[in-house]
This record gives C-alpha cells, sequence and structure tokens, in this order.
C-alpha cells in the first residue's frame, strides 16, 4: 500500500503558487471532458460510426444536416438509395436509422 501513495508524495509536497499552479492545470485539463459536445464532434462522431456501419455497401455518402434535440444530436446524411439519421448522445453513444429513398417518394 505503500508504494500506492508514494505515486502522491510530490504533490503533498508542493506549497503555494506552485500547487495552486498544479491545481489550475489539473483544472483545464479535466474540463474538457465534461464541455457540452459541439456541433463538429458529433458530426465527427456520426461520420465514423457510419463509416463502420456501412463497411463500404453504401456507396458515397454526403453530410446533410445536423441538429440538437434536447441532449442529443441528429446527423443527416445521404447516400444514392438510403438516407441515414445517426443519434450521438452527449456521452458519446450512437444509433444510426435507415430510410430507403425508393419508399419516400
Amino acid at each position: 500500500m505503500k508504494n500506492f501513495f508514494a505515486r502522491y508524495e510530490f504533490a503533498a509536497t508542493l506549497r503555494g503558487p506552485t500547487k495552486g499552479a498544479l491545481i489550475a492545470i489539473l483544472v483545464a485539463t479535466q474540463t474538457g471532458c465534461v464541455a457540452p459536445m459541439t456541433t463538429r464532434e458529433a458530426q465527427g462522431i456520426a461520420q465514423q460510426r457510419l463509416v463502420k456501419y456501412c463497411n463500404g455497401r453504401c456507396g458515397a455518402v454526403t453530410l446533410g444536416h445536423t441538429q440538437k434535440i434536447k441532449s442529443r444530436w441528429l446527423v443527416d446524411f445521404e447516400a444514392p438509395r438510403q438516407k441515414f439519421t445517426v443519434i450521438v448522445e452527449n456521452d458519446g453513444n450512437t444509433r444510426v436509422t435507415v430510410w430507403d429513398k425508393a419508399t419516400l417518394r
């Protein structure tokens, strides 16, 4: 158990401004983890999920419309024969919904 706490001896020996600066740096680096997801982040996650979902079978896919509804992002994509909506939750979970264009007309 002593080896576990040995890692934290450095932080315990810091005093004054140095300790404050270290805490400020740690807080600044961790706030990115809890910040709200941006449109670009949601589109990037959705694009990766759609590539994994299609596995090269969907043809050329283009980005359509992106909108935020409550705590999730809806990212629309279009392919030659299908439309896709990828739902991206704030925690990064995704779900793909597919519509066949032939039945939409």
